[in-house]
């Protein structure tokens, strides 16, 4: 199978996909005869600009231009396509020294043209061109020849010194619209006679991501496959499937505020083998297209998309536009904390639950800062008894020494009662700042019991317990926490096997109050 960006190169400038103000420009210059010396392309790998330029050197040589469009007929044209010695084109990743442009071109520019009315100089990737080698070039560049044209290609054009972009015309090629990009894959499929599935245009165009060159060459792997009709499943054996489609059934879970359903899905996808890293790009992606729909005319190409685009159109409206922002940085955050070591299911599953309880709007954070909240148990003392227990355990602190005075000194375990622990457990929370995972765990647990120096903690979820429980190095964490924070230095923790009261067990409601006390265990006072 020929490299179809080869074999379907465009020739002339109405062939170019996705740079029409570009290439119309060019073709009016050519046919009005208002040439300029030195051109500057800039933009994205793989989008038409080594292409442009190849045109354009043929048609400003063409013997007979139609409508400033080379004939591709006449001698010029023919000796242009064969690789005629009058069009230079160089590589400069590769020349990139002061000699190679005097040899090159410094020294070549002077003689006239063998075979061609202009000498057309192309240097690709022009801005790794040395300092020394710009300097060489500049006053060839500033009276150049009549019978010399330069074209300096670059991906990025900041790398051009500013004496040299300010004596060019300069054009800006754009990354091609995913649209276009399909058109040209279906052009390319049915001229080498191939049936191929719109799922796997799409496929390829959101692969691609605007370069075109990349997009043909996707499409020319899945036709060496040797099968006339290229499927989804033929398709996979090339390109990576989208999880996105997986992200939209996550986040409609979310919009649902279902947060057992969540946390089960995403106990589904580890069993599936789903790799959570690429996942959490797709939610990111997703989250992005319902950014933009909000505000552009995006949602109409969702809704006649593919299925996944079809499900994300369905979202519309779910979050607004500001939360969708918040969502935005929440799912960065975590992606983040998963690429430095943190279990990547449990960061999704940080992420998706914060979603899920609404702690990404304005509301619910309006709504916790204008609440207070205590533990919402019926054998807790009243609020005079605690006071008076805060006071004896402050007097106990002010009896230590002064270099350990950060903790409750307790020299007996009958000093330290339950509700003791259930005062002092937002202070050893403020103590795991720092580690916002097992902080995260630790607010929604509850302390359940105290006996012998050991703590019950009654665990939401079991893989919050085997992070905490099983995982001795976290463990040690949150008893060194909790050791330093309630003073008992051989205090150690497990899981509370004591089924959890019908009254201590959260009540799921659908407002965000309920929501947020459904995350950190407690009642509304006044």
């Amino acid at each position: 199978m020929p490299n179809l960006s080869r074999a379907y190169r465009p020739q002339i400038f109405a062939d170019v996909y996705g740079q029409e103000n570009i290439t119309e420009t060019l073709r009016k210059e050519v046919e009005m005869n208002k040439l300029g010396h030195a051109y500057l392309f800039s933009g994205p790998r793989g989008v038409g600009k080594t292409t442009a330029a190849r045109i354009f050197a043929k048609a400003v040589n063409c013997l007979a231009p139609q409508k400033g469009e080379p004939c591709m007929k006449c001698a010029a044209c023919e000796k242009a396509a064969a690789g005629s010695i009058d069009i230079i084109e160089m590589d400069a990743a590769s020349n990139t020294g002061v000699d190679n442009v005097r040899e090159a071109i410094v020294e070549h520019v002077r003689f006239v043209p063998s075979e061609l009315k202009y000498k057309v100089y192309i240097i690709d990737e022009a801005h790794m061109l040395s300092t020394s080698a710009w300097n060489a070039l500049l006053k060839t560049i500033e009276e150049p020849p009549e019978h010399a044209i330069f074209i300096f290609a670059t991906t990025e054009k900041h790398k051009v010194p500013a004496t040299i972009v300010s004596r060019c015309q300069r054009f800006d090629f754009k990354r091609i619209a995913s649209d276009r990009i399909i058109t040209r894959l279906e052009d390319l499929a049915g001229k080498e006679k191939f049936k191929v599935d719109q799922a796997v245009y799409h496929s390829i165009a959101a692969k691609a991501e605007g370069c075109l060159r990349d997009a043909e060459n996707l499409l020319g792997q899945l036709f060496s496959l040797g099968e006339k009709h290229v499927t989804s499943d033929v398709a996979s054996l090339v390109i990576p499937p989208s999880q996105l489609p997986l992200a939209v059934d996550l986040l409609t879970l979310v919009a649902k505020r279902d947060v057992p359903a969540v946390l089960q899905k995403i106990l589904d996808f580890e069993q599936d083998g789903v790799s959570f890293m690429p996942l959490f790009d797709d939610l990111i992606a997703a989250v992005r297209s319902l950014m933009l729909a909000a505000v552009t005319n995006q949602r109409d190409s969702l809704q006649k998309g593919d299925e996944a685009s079809q499900g994300l159109y369905q979202l519309i409206g779910s979050f607004d536009h500001k939360e969708l922002v918040n969502i935005s940085l929440l799912l960065m955050e975590r992606r983040k904390d998963a690429k430095q070591g943190l279990d990547s299911r449990f960061a999704l599953e940080m992420a998706m639950t914060a979603i899920a309880i609404g702690a990404t709007s304005d509301k619910y954070q309006e709504t916790r800062d204008k609440i207070q909240i205590k533990p919402n148990d019926e054998s807790f003392k009243s609020q005079k008894q605690n006071e008076i227990e805060n006071t004896k355990i402050q007097e106990t602190r002010d009896k230590q020494e002064p270099n350990s005075s950060d903790s409750l000194l307790v020299t007996s375990n009958s000093l330290l009662t339950l509700n003791q622990v259930r005062l002092m457990w937002p202070k050893a929370l403020e103590a795991l700042e720092n580690n916002k995972s097992l902080l995260f765990i630790l607010k929604l647990c509850k302390p359940i019991d105290i006996q012998d120096q050991t703590l019950a903690l009654h665990f939401q979820y079991p893989y919050h317990r085997q992070t905490i429980i099983d995982n001795p190095k976290n463990k040690m964490i949150v008893e060194d926490a909790l050791r330093k924070i309630l003073g008992v230095q051989a205090l150690t923790i497990k899981e509370s096997t004591a089924e959890v009261q019908a009254d201590e067990k959260p009540e799921v409601k659908l407002d965000t109050v309920s929501k947020l006390l459904d995350a950190f265990g407690g009642q509304v006072v006044a």
